[in-house]
């Protein structure tokens, strides 16, 4: 019994969500591979294409943005920050770009795609992390973002989520992310596609799963969050328009 609990210790930590969200990883692993025979002689467009983007300069603008969003939510130089889901680098290279100076670290569940972010952004880190957790310390993160991760998942692997999250921040650290809300007009027709496909009985290259508000608001009080605000996807007020929709969140002050 007492060699049984040196194994659960040392390969379940205490608070530390293990489960890897294989879905996932067989998704992108997929979609990867297909876009790289696609475009054999241009590997960073391969990869562009692979995390959405229809054209190198469609990546560099929608980098952009997201360091927009960023700068809107308080991101400044010298910060600690975790890109969580960062792809082949689309907000890492952003930053690089705009002169930003701090601690970026991302993670993805591709090896690819991370391999990416190390090449184009000398400097910052990069690693290959498929646990639904953040691979920092306990209160070590002023800030945390990804976009679309969510979309990508189910409910409860976001909320297993949310809470390492919490964890990983720091007192006042903020997380922003975005996500695909029903109803939304802009995102209607990623729906009909889902339905389409159950309809045709194909299956989707990837999972498409919206969130409501409530849904995230209820996350966040049950976690321990605090000034939970969103901003829909078409408000240019403050940023550039994202999209998607947006949501900031911050963990309480010490």
């Amino acid at each position: 019994m007492n060699l049984l609990l040196e194994i659960m210790k040392r390969w379940l930590p205490a608070g530390r969500p293990r489960a890897t969200p294989a879905h996932a990883v067989r998704d992108y692993r997929r979609m990867v591979r297909r876009r790289l025979r696609e475009y054999p002689q241009n590997r960073s467009l391969a990869l562009a294409r692979a995390i959405g983007a229809s054209s190198m300069a469609e990546f560099h603008d929608y980098g952009m943005r997201q360091v927009a969003v960023l700068r809107h939510h308080g991101l400044s130089d010298g910060m600690a920050i975790y890109d969580l889901g960062c792809g082949c680098g689309r907000t890492a290279q952003a930053l690089y770009r705009s002169g930003w100076k701090g601690q970026y670290k991302g993670a993805d569940v591709i090896g690819e795609l991370v391999d990416e972010v190390r090449r184009t952004c000398p400097g910052y880190s990069a690693v290959v992390h498929r646990p639904l957790s953040i691979a920092s310390p306990d209160g070590s993160l002023d800030m945390l973002f990804h976009w679309s991760v969510f979309t990508h998942l189910y409910p409860e692997e976001g909320y297993v989520y949310l809470q390492d999250i919490f964890r990983a921040l720091k007192p006042a650290g903020k997380l922003v992310f975005s996500f695909l809300e029903m109803g939304h007009p802009l995102h209607a027709s990623i729906f009909d596609d889902n339905v389409r496909h159950l309809l045709t009985g194909k299956r989707p290259s990837q999972l498409n799963q919206f969130l409501h508000r409530d849904w995230i608001a209820h996350f966040a009080r049950r976690i321990g969050f605090v000034d939970v605000a969103f901003t829909d996807g078409a408000d240019g007020a403050r940023h550039p328009a994202f999209g998607q929709s947006l949501v900031a969140m911050r963990k309480p002050s010490a």
